[in-house]
C-alpha cells in the first residue's frame, strides 16, 4: 500500500514537475512555513504580528501553528531546506501516505480485512480534491486530512478495543492544530457517531472512554479556534447564507464520480469547468454491484459511525458556496470519499457475494458506463479519453467477474480456477491496488496541474533571501500580479503573499485569509498582498484622519515599486522627505530620508496631546501621557483594532482612525500617567479553562490506568496491532 502511495505521488511529476508547488502552497504556505520556524528560532510566540497589519491575527488566521507540533516541526525544517519546490512535494508526499496509513488503521477498526483496507486506504489519496486541490495548493487541509483517520482509527481502538486514549487524544491535538476548520468539524463527527455507536452497543466502559476523549478534543478545540469565532464578526468574511456557485458540487458530479477524468460542473473562480476531475473518488464504486445488500446492512448497523459519516459528508459537499464563515463545500470531499470507501470495503470484506452473477456484473459495467456518459455531457471535450477509461474499467470488472464465477477465467486450468474463487479477498484488492495507481499517469497526461494559479515564483530560497537590501524599517510593495495576470519576469526584484517573510526586510504585504475591509479598503490590498498601482500618490497623500500621509500613519519607511503594473508618471517623482535607494528596469525602491518607528506603536496624537513611548513589541505598547487637553485627547496606533485587545489607564476609540487604525481615548486627567495597551486572545478565560481541564483529562487518565491496571496473567498471543480479529469472512458467513 506504502509503496503504491509512493508511486502513485511520484507518477504526476513525471508530466508536471511543480505539481506540489502551486496557487496557496507558493503564496500563503512555505513562506508561513519559513516564518513559523523563524519566530520558534527566535523564541517569538506573540500571537499578533501588527508589522503584516491584517494578515497579523494569527489566531484568526488559523493555521499559523501557534498550538500544532506539527507546524513546528515543518517550519523549523524548511529553515534547512534549499528549494521550496523539493521541500513542499517531500511534505505533501509524506501527508499522502500518513493518510493512507490512517485510513488503513480506520479501516481495520470496522473489521475490514487486511487486504481490502490497504485497496482502500491506497484509492484515498489519490480522489479529485485531495489530489488536485489539497496536495497541490490547499495544503493545510492536506496535512489535517492527513491525520484526521488516524485519529478517528486510534480513537475506535482506545473506545471499543480498550486501548490506551492517550495516542488518540495525541491524534486529536494533532488534527485540530493544524486549525483547518474543516478538519475539525469532522472529526467532531467521527467523535460525535462514536459516542452514538458505544450507546448503541450498550457498553457502558465504551460510552465513557469515547465521552472522555471527546473531551480532550474538544477541550483543544475550544484553544484553537475559538478566538477566530470571535473575530469573524470584524473580518471581511460573508457571515450570511449565499450560494455563487463557488465550488459546489451537485448530485450529477457525485453519480459521475468513479471516472477518473474528465471535468465535472464544478464553478471555479469565473470558469464554469476546472480542468481537473475535482469530485473524482474512485474506479471502484462499481464494485457496490458484488456486495450481497441484504448481509451488509446488518453489519452497518452495528458500525453506525461510518454511515453518520458518509450522511453529513453528502449533505455538507452539497451545500451552499457560503454558509456563514464557512466556504467552498469541495472542501469535504476527501471525508465523504473516505467513508463511501469505508462502506466499500466492510461490504467487500464480509458481505461479498461467493458467487458473481452475469446480472451483477452487468450492473457493475451499467453504472460504468453511465457515469462515463455524464462525465462526456458535462466536459465533451474529453470524450475519447473517457471511453477509454470506461473501457478499462468494465474490463476489469470482467475480469474480476470472471474470476468470481462459476466458470472462472477462459484458458485457466480448472484447478487454478478454484484456487483464484477461493482467493478472492486479497487477488481483487491487489488487482484495485494496481488499477487505482494504472489510472494515475494518463489521468494527469490529460489533466497536469491544479486549475488554480502558478505564480511561476523562484524555486530557490536563497533568490528570496537577496531581496530589498537596500531597505529600511518596514517596506510596503506597491503594485504585483494583480488580477492572476503573472509577469515571472518581474521576480528577480520582487515577489508575492508570504514569500516576503523570507527577505530580512520587514514587509507588511502578507497573504490572509481573514481580511479586515477598512485596511484592504484603504490599501486597495488583495488577500495575496499585492496592491493597486492608486496606492502610491495615495501613500503621501494628508487626506486622513490625522492630517498626516498615510505613509506616516502606516510607519512605513521603504516603499519597492513594481513598474511594470505602476505608470511612470506615478512612479518618477520622488516625495519630499524620500529619496531613491535603487532603481532597475524592473523596480524602484525609495527610503525615507529619516526612517520611523514601524507599526505597532503610536503613529499620532491629537492637538494638545504628548505622550512618550516607554515599551513596544509585538502584543502591545505603553506610553506615558506628558500633557493632555481638558477635555482629554486620542492618540493612533499602527495597529487593526482586532478583537481582544484591551486598555489600562484610557479606553478603546468607538470610531476607528482611517477606518482601520486604532485610537486610544486619553482622559483629561491622566497627565503623568502610564496607558498599556495589549493583546489577549479573544475569549482568553476559556482557553485557559479548556487547556487545564486537557491537562487534568490526560493526567488523570493515565494515573486511573496506572492504578487500576490489571494482575499480571498468563502472556496473551499476538492477535495484531488493532487487537483481536477473527475472520471476518468467515463470520459473516457464519
Amino acid at each position: 500500500m506504502v509503496a503504491a502511495v509512493l508511486l502513485g505521488a511520484a507518477l504526476p511529476l513525471l508530466v508536471n514537475r511543480g505539481y506540489y508547488f502551486v496557487d496557496d502552497t507558493q503564496a500563503g504556505a512555505f513562506g508561513q512555513w519559513y516564518e513559523i520556524g523563524t519566530r520558534i528560532l527566535e523564541g517569538n510566540w506573540s500571537l499578533i504580528n501588527p508589522l503584516v497589519w491584517q494578515s497579523g491575527n494569527y489566531l484568526a488566521e488559523g493555521a499559523w501553528g501557534i498550538f500544532s507540533p506539527v507546524l513546528w516541526l515543518v517550519g523549523l525544517w524548511s529553515h534547512w531546506a534549499g528549494n521550496a519546490l523539493v521541500f513542499s512535494t517531500v511534505v505533501k508526499v509524506i501527508c499522502l501516505v500518513a493518510g493512507s496509513l490512517g485510513t488503513y488503521l480506520l479501516a481495520r477498526t470496522f473489521q475490514v480485512t487486511r487486504a481490502w483496507s490497504a485497496a482502500v486506504a491506497a484509492a484515498v489519496p489519490f480522489a479529485g480534491v485531495t489530489f488536485y486541490l489539497d496536495a497541490t495548493t490547499w495544503v493545510n487541509g492536506l496535512l489535517a486530512w492527513s491525520m484526521w483517520a488516524l485519529a478517528f482509527g486510534l480513537t475506535r481502538r482506545a473506545v471499543f478495543w480498550a486501548k490506551s486514549p492517550t495516542l488518540a487524544i495525541l491524534a486529536c491535538i494533532g488534527t485540530v492544530g493544524i486549525g483547518y476548520v474543516h478538519a475539525t468539524i469532522f472529526l467532531a463527527i467521527a467523535l460525535l457517531a462514536t459516542i452514538i455507536e458505544a450507546f448503541v452497543a450498550r457498553h457502558r466502559a465504551s460510552i465513557i472512554r469515547a465521552f472522555l476523549i471527546a473531551f480532550g478534543a474538544g477541550f483543544f478545540a475550544i484553544v484553537v479556534h475559538l478566538p477566530g469565532l470571535l473575530t469573524a464578526s470584524t473580518s471581511g468574511r460573508r457571515q450570511d447564507i449565499v450560494n455563487t456557485g463557488l465550488l459546489t458540487v451537485d448530485l450529477s458530479g457525485l453519480v459521475a464520480s468513479a471516472t477518473a477524468v474528465g471535468i465535472p460542473q464544478v464553478g471555479m473562480y469565473g470558469a464554469y469547468f476546472p480542468s481537473a476531475p475535482l469530485v473524482y473518488t474512485s474506479w471502484m464504486l462499481p464494485l457496490f454491484a458484488f456486495i450481497a445488500w441484504r448481509r451488509l446492512m446488518p453489519l452497518l448497523a452495528t458500525r453506525l459511525s461510518v454511515v453518520m459519516l458518509l450522511g453529513v459528508a453528502l449533505l455538507g459537499v452539497l451545500l451552499p458556496s457560503d454558509v456563514g464563515p464557512l466556504r467552498i463545500p469541495v472542501r469535504m470531499m476527501p471525508y465523504f470519499t473516505v467513508a463511501l470507501l469505508l462502506i466499500l470495503a466492510i461490504g467487500m470484506s464480509l458481505a461479498r457475494v461467493e458467487t458473481i452473477s452475469r446480472r451483477r456484473f452487468l450492473a457493475a459495467a451499467g453504472y460504468t458506463v453511465f457515469a462515463g456518459v455524464l462525465t462526456v455531457y458535462q466536459g465533451p471535450q474529453h470524450a475519447k479519453v473517457i471511453m477509454a477509461a470506461v473501457i478499462g474499467v468494465v474490463a476489469v470488472l470482467w475480469i474480476i467477474y470472471r474470476i468470481g464465477s462459476p466458470t472462472g477465467l477462459p484458458a485457466v486450468p480448472a484447478r487454478w480456477r478454484d484456487r483464484g474463487r477461493k482467493a478472492q479477498g486479497w487477488i481483487v484488492p491487489g488487482l484495485a491496488i494496481a488499477v487505482t495507481v494504472g489510472f494515475i499517469y494518463p489521468q494527469h497526461v490529460v489533466h497536469p496541474a491544479a486549475p488554480l494559479l502558478d505564480y511561476q515564483v523562484p524555486h530557490l530560497v536563497e533568490d528570496y533571501r537577496a531581496l530589498l537590501t537596500e531597505a529600511e524599517g518596514d517596506v510596503l510593495v506597491v503594485g504585483g500580479p494583480l488580477n492572476s495576470q503573472i509577469n515571472s519576469a518581474d521576480w528577480p526584484e520582487t515577489t508575492v503573499a508570504n514569500l516576503w517573510y523570507i527577505p530580512d526586510a520587514p514587509v507588511q504585504n502578507a497573504y490572509t485569509s481573514v481580511f479586515y475591509p477598512g485596511y484592504g479598503d484603504a490599501l486597495c490590498m488583495q488577500y495575496q498582498g499585492v496592491t493597486c498601482a492608486d496606492l502610491l500618490p495615495k501613500l503621501f497623500n494628508s487626506n486622513t484622519d490625522t492630517g498626516q500621509d498615510l505613509a506616516d500613519d502606516l510607519g512605513v519607511s521603504s516603499v519597492l515599486i513594481v513598474k511594470s503594473t505602476v505608470d511612470e508618471e506615478l512612479w518618477s517623482v520622488t516625495p519630499e522627505g524620500w529619496h531613491v535607494a535603487a532603481d532597475t528596469e524592473l523596480t524602484r525602491l525609495i527610503v525615507r530620508d529619516e526612517p520611523v518607528a514601524g507599526a505597532g506603536s503610536v503613529v499620532w496624537h491629537s492637538e494638545g496631546t504628548q505622550v512618550t513611548v516607554l515599551n513596544e513589541d509585538d502584543m502591545g505598547v505603553s506610553f506615558r501621557v506628558d500633557e493632555v487637553g481638558p477635555d482629554g485627547g486620542e492618540v493612533a496606533l499602527s495597529r487593526i483594532a482586532w478583537p481582544g485587545y484591551v486598555v489600562d489607564g484610557g479606553t478603546l476609540s468607538t470610531e476607528l482612525v482611517n477606518d482601520f487604525m486604532m485610537g486610544i481615548d486619553i482622559p483629561a486627567d491622566s497627565a503623568g500617567e502610564v496607558v498599556t495597551v495589549a493583546f489577549r486572545a479573544p475569549g482568553w478565560p476559556m482557553q485557559v479553562a479548556s487547556g487545564i481541564l486537557l491537562v487534568i483529562l490526560l493526567l488523570g487518565w493515565g494515573l486511573m490506568r496506572f492504578l487500576i491496571r490489571p494482575r499480571p496473567t498468563a502472556r496473551r498471543p499476538r492477535t495484531g496491532w488493532i487487537g483481536e480479529l477473527r475472520d471476518p469472512l468467515k463470520e459473516a458467513n457464519r
